[in-house]
């Protein structure tokens, strides 16, 4: 229930990206009819012919650049590429991932920098960034919450200020927060801050974490 409801919560947001600006209550249920459409049509009970909605699939796969280089000639029938890591699926063979390529249509997006610190003089982070952050946390980074990143709120860890000074947004002062923890930290129950090595200090009520 737990991973459904990331689910939902994904396939709503990327509605969002894609133009549609109904309510998040609407793109939920939107988002629940495309699930069990795609959950059909694996199962084969409905037909071929999809809506451009379903054919709408983002998948993050994360491939090494010297993993994109083939090693020497090997044995007939093994693969000589390596092993990537799609998000929410697991491994996948470059093999596999040539396949999917070969036969759907495929956007590819820039590579990304994890080392970029640039900051903005604006609230909310641009796409970049908020994909920088998403891919560094994987997960929110309250102790113990497992919630996926890319369903969570991205918290201001020294808070942003409308009138303070410029660059107050940027990837170090950026984490991944699920609703419930970022609410927690908002209203002062708890306050944290992220050390030199990229971990994440909390104190709450009741001490450290």
């Amino acid at each position: 229930l737990h991973e459904l409801t990331d689910l939902v919560d994904q396939v709503a947001h990327q509605l969002r990206v894609d133009g549609d600006h109904s309510p998040l209550g609407v793109r939920k249920i939107t988002a629940l009819r495309l699930i069990t459409r795609a959950a059909r049509t694996a199962r084969g009970e409905v037909g071929l012919e999809r809506t451009d909605h379903v054919n709408k699939v983002r998948l993050y796969a994360h491939v090494s650049a010297d993993d994109l280089e083939p090693l020497p000639p090997l044995p007939a029938g093994e693969d000589p590429y390596a092993v990537a890591r799609v998000e929410k699926l697991g491994a996948a063979s470059m093999a596999k991932l040539r396949q999917w390529v070969a036969h759907h249509q495929v956007t590819f997006v820039p590579v990304l920098n994890m080392a970029r610190g640039d900051a903005v003089d604006v609230h909310d982070p641009p796409v970049w960034m908020r994909e920088q952050v998403t891919l560094r946390d994987q997960h929110c980074v309250f102790p113990g919450c497992t919630r996926d990143a890319r369903s969570c709120d991205l918290d201001h860890i020294v808070p942003y200020q409308p009138d303070g000074p410029p660059g107050q947004t940027h990837p170090d002062n950026l984490a991944a927060l699920c609703r419930r923890h970022h609410r927690a930290k908002t209203l002062g129950l708890w306050r944290y801050t992220r050390t030199p090595d990229g971990a994440y200090q909390w104190h709450g009520p009741w001490g450290s974490a």
